[in-house]
């Protein structure tokens, strides 16, 4: 890993400690995943972490006053949204050593992809005891990073919502997914759209953030029924077929091929383009185990 060169003193790393980040829900904490399998843009993350500072050993080792002000900062960034978003600052005590319950509510609609969480401690309000501490206001000491995936229909595309009946469309459909092939070199984001009809009660009880079997068996169908039209699209565009992998993708083409990687991570494209040609089932009942339709 690439170690930040820095051009003033910083903290021996038994100064600082990091818990491991915890993903809060209804059923209790649990380690936050490196995967966050039917996360959709109606999802608020609530993570949680332990952090504790020795103030006296940092200051010590930056040539600092001891009461130069410190921060923990918390940053969050989305690869999809190129959201970067400071979720968190605390302000540390006039104290030897402080023990921080770090808590951050990350909202769904700022996220997507791959999510990092990067916590810092900065000064703040240096007071140097010399030119090789810390002089400037906003200076990084030390950081740590963290990372997870989310997955799921909401991780993909932006997505808004529409009374179907009010447009001529089917009011008993629940969505419509489109996704423009025109340029498979377009950017992702700007060629697929998901739309939810709000005129429907069941995708409005969700839209409300309804919280039961009925909705969670929703939110599995819809993310069986994009990931399948997603991978339909894939395995018909040739220009998907001969791409390798590459998880920085924004492209169209691109994301399409990471999807038929992380369903199929065995398997190569023409493979996968020679069962949709010849046994078509192979492909759907393998979606259906690997979206999870049935709980």
């Amino acid at each position: 890993m690439r170690r930040p060169i820095v051009p003033f003193r910083t903290p021996p790393a038994e100064a600082i400690s990091h818990g491991e980040w915890l993903l809060k829900s209804i059923n209790g904490d649990a380690p936050l995943p490196k995967e966050v399998p039917h996360w959709d843009y109606q999802t608020v993350l609530e993570l949680a972490a332990p952090v504790s500072v020795d103030r006296r050993a940092v200051t010590e080792a930056c040539r600092l006053d001891f009461d130069s002000g410190l921060a923990v900062l918390v940053m969050a960034r989305s690869n999809h949204t190129n959201a970067e978003i400071m979720a968190a600052r605390l302000d540390l005590p006039m104290t030897d050593r402080f023990d921080l319950a770090v808590d951050i509510t990350l909202k769904g609609a700022d996220l997507g992809g791959r999510l990092t969480l990067e916590t810092l401690l900065v000064v703040t309000s240096p007071r140097p005891r010399d030119r090789l501490a810390p002089q400037h206001p906003g200076s990084i000491i030390w950081r740590t990073t963290t990372w997870t995936d989310l997955e799921g229909v909401g991780t993909q595309f932006p997505t808004d919502t529409l009374d179907f009946a009010a447009v001529g469309l089917d009011p008993e459909a629940g969505w419509q997914f489109k996704l423009d092939l025109t340029d498979p070199d377009s950017r992702f984001m700007s060629a697929a759209r998901l739309t939810l009809n709000s005129g429907h009660p069941a995708i409005q009880r969700l839209l409300n953030g309804a919280k039961d079997d009925g909705t969670e068996q929703l939110l599995r169908t819809l993310h069986w029924d994009v990931t399948r039209q997603m991978v339909q699209a894939a395995l018909r565009c040739e220009d998907v077929i001969g791409l390798d992998v590459d998880p920085e993708a924004t492209t169209t083409a691109g994301v399409l091929r990471n999807l038929l990687g992380r369903v199929w991570p065995l398997e190569s494209p023409t493979t996968l383009a020679g069962w949709h040609r010849t046994d078509p089932a192979r492909i759907e009942v393998h979606l259906q185990h690997q979206s999870r339709l049935l709980r």
